[in-house]
């Protein structure tokens, strides 16, 4: 995206008084996410989304105005119900498949299991230790759409399979865990750019576009292993072996690359 629109959206989004709280990823990248990881679907499931592609992106969009702004973070002291909030959406969605709601509701659920599946592989949502991270928070989001044409997205199917509520509950604790991982390298790129912005400055070999890469990939598997879970939870079959079981193998979604 040229640097003009995404400092327009940015713009956009302070005068809508959209908190950082709430901004989390770009609207933009929360839509891509959401269609990214609806390609990753059981094949029923995803012929739906393919059909609902815009209840889809709207229910990715919908918890940036509707959620309380605590719902988009979990910082290690306790604070924010981003955990909670991510489990309420996915137990909602189960219900919406089980109740036989129209695939344009389910479609819009999916989305807003998406939007926080996305919140919780930003590491910018899992801490707040940087006391200077308000100095490029709204920087790094829109570097990361600037970036995203050039990541190669990927999903990891290394980790066992979704089949109960503490499988969930893992999920969230291990998103955490890598995300309070990465959290201090994004502070550490902005210190040596002296604070400045990272779109034209940052390299594609920095820790601050590898950062970005793989919570953007984090963000895609996480989403696509709880529609899954959803779906089959929901009586939904998935007859492929993706995410079935814990193995070696990356799925490539989008090389990537120079442009």
């Amino acid at each position: 995206m040229p640097r003009a629109r995404i400092l327009l959206s940015a713009m956009l989004l302070s005068l809508l008084g959209l908190s950082d709280a709430t901004l989390a990823w770009t609207p933009e990248l929360q839509e891509r996410i959401a269609a990214d990881a609806a390609r990753l679907a059981p094949p029923d499931l995803a012929r739906q989304l393919a059909r609902h592609a815009r209840e889809l992106a709207a229910g990715a969009r919908e918890p940036f105005t509707d959620a309380a702004p605590g719902d988009h973070y979990a910082d290690p002291d306790g604070s924010g119900n981003l955990a909670e909030a991510l489990r309420l959406e996915v137990d909602a969605a189960i219900e919406a498949l089980r109740s036989r709601r129209t695939f344009a509701e389910i479609a819009r659920r999916l989305g807003r299991v998406s939007h926080f599946a996305a919140d919780l592989a930003l590491p910018l949502h899992t801490s707040a230790d940087d006391r200077a991270e308000s100095r490029y928070y709204d920087d790094y989001l829109a570097y990361a759409e600037w970036a995203r044409p050039r990541f190669a997205v990927v999903a990891y199917e290394h980790r066992p399979p979704l089949v109960g509520s503490g499988d969930v509950d893992r999920l969230v604790a291990e998103g955490l865990a890598r995300g309070r991982a990465a959290y201090p390298g994004i502070g550490a790129e902005y210190r040596r750019i002296d604070f400045r912005s990272g779109i034209g400055r940052f390299d594609d070999r920095s820790t601050a576009f590898g950062v970005a890469s793989l919570a953007y990939s984090g963000a895609v598997t996480d989403t696509a292993r709880l529609q899954r879970y959803i779906w089959l939870a929901a009586g939904g079959a998935d007859p492929r072996q993706a995410f079935s079981r814990a193995r070696d193998r990356i799925l490539v979604l989008d090389q990537g690359g120079a442009p």
